[in-house]
């Protein structure tokens, strides 16, 4: 009977030491579980981390871009505003179809130093838009309002290249078809100082009534109101996003 009591008790201990083992084990397991919920969790956090230091670089970029992107409007503005007073000034000098020495004096600057056959284009600078995309890690941007409007700027700056170039176009037909019909003695000699015999030809005078020519001048004048207004809507537009980025900034810096 004892030897019975004697196994039973053994027995008993043995049960107890695999029980204190068994939760031993998973007292082991559970901290080792949280150790690697833990280290994953920092590893999320320092991702997290470093997207938001790589949004705010590309962000900054971005918006030194934009902002070269409004010096470069103004000074097209600028620009256009002196092409358009120069085009209304020589429709003025042919409408009065004198061919006085002051107004030949004048046309001749105008068609030889001024604006009338040059184009300023608009061609944004997006080197930080284009690492971006060319990254493939446009994601980085977590705002998706945000994502969206910096994706619409960039593509309708693009689109505009086309009409730039029928602007472009129309600058050189007019310049092709005007200098032949400018062309006289008494101009080459004042910019060359020689001799030429060519059948007079008078500015001003006979420019009153060719309808191509001063048709292509307002149809320039037009283009420069379009153009204005584009790049007005590209102004708006930039303000837009600079505002938005600054605030993405400074709630991000915090």
């Amino acid at each position: 009977m004892a030897k019975i009591f004697r196994a039973f008790r053994n027995k008993m201990v043995k049960k107890s030491r695999f029980r204190k083992y068994l939760i031993y084990a998973m007292g082991e397991i559970i901290l080792v579980v949280i150790g690697i919920l833990i280290a994953l969790s920092i590893n999320k956090l320092n991702n997290s981390y470093q997207n938001s230091k790589k949004e705010i670089i590309i962000l900054s970029e971005i918006r030194e871009n934009l902002v070269a992107d409004t010096i470069q409007i103004n000074r097209i503005a600028k620009f256009h505003k002196t092409k358009k007073k120069e085009i209304y000034s020589i429709l003025h000098l042919i409408s009065q179809n004198k061919p006085s020495e002051e107004n030949r004096n004048t046309l001749l600057k105008y068609f030889t130093t001024g604006t009338i056959f040059e184009i300023k284009e608009f061609h944004s600078k997006s080197v930080g838009y284009a690492n971006l995309i060319n990254s493939g890690n446009i994601e980085l941007i977590k705002e998706r309002k945000l994502r969206n409007l910096i994706t619409q700027y960039y593509l309708s700056t693009s689109k505009n290249i086309g009409a730039m170039e029928v602007a472009k176009n129309n600058t050189r037909q007019f310049k092709e078809y005007i200098i032949p019909k400018t062309i006289s003695n008494w101009s080459l000699k004042k910019l060359t100082g020689l001799d030429f015999e060519l059948e007079n030809q008078e500015y001003v005078v006979g420019l009153n009534n060719d309808k191509k020519a001063i048709s292509s001048l307002m149809q320039m004048s037009m283009q420069i109101d379009f153009s204005g207004s584009v790049l007005s809507e590209f102004q708006k537009n930039i303000k837009d996003l600079i505002n938005r980025i600054d605030l993405k900034i400074k709630t991000t810096d915090k």
